[in-house]
């Protein structure tokens, strides 16, 4: 009997896969019905609570008259994604909005997490178990919202760009930037690269997702007049943020740790922006190092590299900085003990990146893994304490450790 030979899923990718299932059941411990999920994760008892509320009321309403639904902070180009999701009724919809979140969850649990640690199975399973059992990807879930996407499409981009294709990765970063707008910084890492070809080639596409296709489904005139209410909707809701317990944007964790953003002292406001400052710049600093290095140990890692470096950078200038924008953190955290973990007994520096590993990326682990939520007295509690925030920064210093460390390396190597 002929025929065409079909590819076997990788024992590595089926034991992902039980890894991700255990995962569940364990979680199902705690949380034995989807109620009791969306009860514990922050407020709210609605699942896909923003999808029903503000994505889904937007592509039925206001894509060719009106405005976009109320709490619709995004491009137009989202909602011109979103469109097709209008032929369909609420129910169906909200199906078809769930199998995307899955399967997007499925693809950062086990390609993204094996294309960060290679070589290394068991680390890589560890990494499916952070990913399927950490709060903002639990956060993102339980809203439905769009940080989990967004972490497929860049972070599929950062590997298929490895891979030395050009066209998926430029589409995939239009996505991305269709859905939300600041994927757009992460063009920053082609840039340092001087991939020029490249750069030209996806802001070529994500002029298409923010412009183009907005202004064929909505017509050019009715795009701009969307863009514009959306624009001044976010604008609006800016400073009401900063009050919120959620908000994980640094200035605003700080100010609870002075009484609130009102009781917070005005030089103490201004020196936590000005720390915000200085970090987005040594943040900047280290995407051109990685971006530029031809150091042995960056090498294979280098686009997912920055792409931390650059997601690690929201809570310093996105004053929402909710639960789900550090959907990047268990990518992160494997990468990093994938990274610390490779020098051999006996070389000179192990016994750093042992203890980095153990102060630095362990700790972030606890701070946003379920362990560290049961671990507190509940949801306000843990995000009111910026858990999140603290662990993107220790994610932060240990990038910075291994980058410098690197460079240091290739150094001493060369001179000698």
């Amino acid at each position: 009997m002929s025929g065409v030979a079909t590819k076997r899923p990788s024992p590595l990718l089926l034991a992902q896969i039980a890894v991700g299932l255990a995962c569940v059941l364990v979680l199902r411990t705690k949380w034995h019905t989807t109620r009791e999920f969306v009860l514990a994760i922050d407020h709210g008892d609605l699942l896909f609570a923003d999808f029903v509320h503000h994505y889904y009321p937007t592509v039925t309403d206001g894509l060719r008259h009106g405005a976009p639904a109320g709490g619709f902070f995004y491009p137009a180009g989202f909602a011109a994604l979103l469109a097709p999701l209008a032929l369909v009724g609420a129910g169906a919809a909200k199906v078809l909005w769930g199998v995307l979140q899955l399967a997007c969850l499925v693809y950062a649990g086990t390609t993204l997490v094996s294309a960060a640690v290679t070589r290394r199975p068991l680390l890589a399973l560890v990494g499916t178990a952070l990913t399927m059992t950490s709060v903002p990807i639990l956060h993102n879930l339980k809203w439905g919202q769009v940080s989990l996407p967004i972490l497929a499409a860049v972070g599929g981009a950062c590997v298929q760009y490895a891979r030395g294709r050009r066209n998926v990765p430029a589409a995939l970063l239009a996505i991305a930037a269709g859905i939300k707008g600041y994927p757009l910084a992460f063009l920053g890492t082609y840039v340092a690269r001087r991939d020029v070809s490249f750069v030209a080639r996806a802001a070529a596409a994500c002029f298409i997702t923010l412009v183009v296709w907005p202004a064929i489904v909505m017509g050019p005139a009715h795009a701009l007049f969307f863009q514009r209410v959306s624009t001044n909707a976010v604008m609006g809701a800016a400073d009401g943020v900063l009050k919120d317990f959620n908000s994980q944007y640094a200035p605003a964790v700080l100010g609870r740790y002075q009484g609130g953003w009102d009781a917070m002292a005005v030089d103490v406001r201004a020196m936590g922006e000005l720390g915000c400052m200085v970090a987005l710049l040594a943040i900047a600093a280290l995407v051109w190092v990685v971006a530029r290095s031809s150091a042995l140990r960056l090498s294979g890692r280098r686009d997912l590299l920055c792409f931390v470096l650059i997601a690690c950078s929201i809570p310093f200038w996105l004053r929402t900085s909710w639960s789900h924008y550090f959907v990047h953190l268990p990518l992160a955290q494997v990468l990093l003990a994938g990274m610390l973990a490779e020098r051999q007994r006996g070389q000179r520096g192990r016994a750093r990146d042992l203890l980095v590993l153990v102060v630095l990326v362990a700790p972030s682990v606890f701070l946003s893994n379920v362990v560290g939520l049961f671990a507190s007295e509940g949801w306000w509690y843990f995000a009111n304490a910026g858990s999140l925030f603290f662990a993107n920064m220790l994610v932060l210093l240990a990038c910075a450790y291994v980058v410098v460390d690197a460079q240091t390396e290739a150094r001493v190597s060369r001179a000698a």
